[in-house]
């Protein structure tokens, strides 16, 4: 007979409350929910108190609770809470990115030691069932590149800028429709997706990443402008976290906007959805989509790994999902060839463009494209003629190292006014 599972929830948020309806619901006779910790039971819940409290230890020493459902997000108190749980013999399942992408060794670890499990599909890509995939369905493969598109509020405010919104509307709109929050700042940097990255290279290659060891590049320098460029270059613009692995001990893993192709199907993934490209020796490539944040596709992940433990927890053991004191140093060693996107802004007259070749062609940088054009109000939205003009070009694949020096000589040239935007293309 299935074992029954009696389960605790730490926080009970959006999150929380729909994994909660749905246990108590009793769809799924072999769940039983008992207790949720919460830090105000003074707060308006849609949950009956009498299935809350403002005690962690009424669920973290509960004998009969065999399961904690962790939904605090953040470090703290999150990482003490969850290692007691561990270390009480309690299975975890969590939907907490930050904690896992910075302490999973520790998490995991502390599970391994005392034989429970720990399971985090939320973690990554909402109701995208991405990391059992690598996990389970593709350990056969030797994976060498995730990408993804692993936020959906930055994603919504670049559809919309593609649109033709402002990236101030854009970012209005999504706070207005519950997509960002009012402080944004994890997602407009990338750091929503640096979190994220790291968990999925860090299980794709066997080895943790810490968030610290990723590159991470935001999307608030992009404007309407690079769209319309973009467009006529045949490319769109998203916000990418790429992982990517070359040979055994030579990883990059990088948080960056970029131009897709517009033929690409990650070029065409809108709006709030996420999706990730899994490439592998024998899957070849594989792409998923879905809807990456909300109540209900996060708590149909964790009630699928909460599920997942229950069918095999007499015969899974525990294990560690990657080396913790590994030697690999991700984004050092050899360079990365990239082609680049730049736009700037120089002093409309003659003689800049060919200033500017002569710095790239002594770099050994090649142009595929190149265009200059007047500031007017055809390229803004307002009236503000200037003498300034848009330069933008697009190199052949050229390396991070001979750009970044014909960069810095570029910027010495009288005409030029501002580096407005660069952007690598993601092949």
């Amino acid at each position: 007979m299935q074992e029954i599972f009696k389960i605790g929830l730490l926080g009970c948020g959006n999150i929380g409350e729909a994994v909660a309806h749905e246990l108590i619901a009793g769809k799924i006779p072999s769940l039983k929910f008992k207790k949720a910790f919460v830090k105000d039971l003074n707060k308006k819940r849609n949950i009956p108190t009498n299935f809350l409290t403002d005690k962690a230890d009424d669920i973290l020493n509960d004998p009969e609770i065999n399961l904690i459902i962790e939904v605090l997000g953040g470090e703290e108190p999150a990482l003490e809470l969850v290692i007691k749980a561990l270390e009480n013999k309690k299975h975890l399942v969590t939907a907490n990115k930050e904690l896992i992408a910075k302490h999973g060794p520790q998490i995991f670890e502390a599970a391994y030691k005392n034989g429970v499990q720990v399971r985090l599909d939320a973690t990554v890509g909402g109701g995208i069932p991405i990391i059992n995939t690598i996990l389970d369905s593709l350990k056969a493969n030797e994976i060498n590149e995730v990408v993804g598109i692993l936020n959906g509020t930055t994603n919504y405010i670049l559809t919309q800028m593609k649109r033709g919104h402002s990236f101030e509307q854009a970012l209005k709109e999504a706070q207005e429709k519950g997509y960002a929050e009012p402080d944004p700042t994890n997602d407009l940097e990338g750091i929503d997706a640096k979190y994220k990255i790291a968990i999925l290279a860090s299980l794709a290659f066997g080895n943790y990443i810490s968030p610290d060891q990723v590159f991470c590049q935001g999307i608030k320098g992009i404007s309407v402008l690079d769209f319309n460029l973009a467009k006529e270059l045949g490319f769109s613009i998203k916000l990418l976290g790429i992982a990517k692995k070359f040979a055994q001990d030579q990883i990059k893993v990088k948080v960056y906007p970029c131009l897709i192709p517009s033929k690409k199907p990650l070029a065409r993934i809108d709006d709030v959805l996420n999706a990730i490209l899994v490439r592998g020796n024998l899957i070849q490539e594989l792409l998923l989509v879905g809807s990456g944040a909300g109540a209900k596709p996060t708590s149909s992940a964790i009630l699928g790994d909460v599920l997942s433990i229950q069918k095999l927890t007499d015969s899974l053991k525990s294990v560690m999902p990657y080396k913790i004191n590994s030697s690999i140093t991700p984004n050092n060693g050899f360079e990365q060839n990239y082609r680049f996107y730049v736009r700037l802004m120089v002093d409309d007259q003659v003689g800049v463009i060919r200033d500017l070749g002569n710095i790239l062609a002594q770099n050994n940088i090649s142009l595929e494209s190149i265009s200059q054009k007047a500031y007017n109000d055809e390229n803004i939205e307002n009236n503000n003629q200037t003498e300034e003009a848009i330069l933008t070009f697009l190199t052949h694949e050229v390396s991070e190292n001979n750009f970044e020096l014909a960069l810095k000589q570029v910027r010495t040239l009288k005409p030029i006014r501002e580096v407005a935007c660069i952007l690598r293309v993601f092949e």
